[in-house]
């Protein structure tokens, strides 16, 4: 009986998380750090139906100043200045 229960939890999961999965949207850990101060973040449809193209960022460590938008700093992708 244990093995069935198992088994039938098993079949849940299977059926109910992986479609979602595959079915994207909204942040689900899309992102990819590819270096030491940036991370790729792949294209992803938000909530409300806006698609944001893929796109890099600074990569998150907690640190303020170091961040692209921090006046000072430029978007190395862009070419825009900080204006935090």
């Amino acid at each position: 009986m244990r093995i069935l229960t198992s088994f039938f939890i098993a079949l849940a999961v299977v059926t109910t998380v992986l479609p979602a999965a595959a079915r994207g949207g909204g942040h689900s850990g899309h992102a990819t750090r590819t270096g030491n101060s940036k991370t790729h973040v792949s294209s992803y449809t938000r909530k409300d139906g806006a698609h944001v193209d893929a796109h890099n960022r600074s990569s998150a460590d907690h640190i303020k100043a170091n961040n692209w938008s921090t006046k000072g700093n430029a978007n190395p992708e862009t070419g825009k200045p900080g204006t935090k």
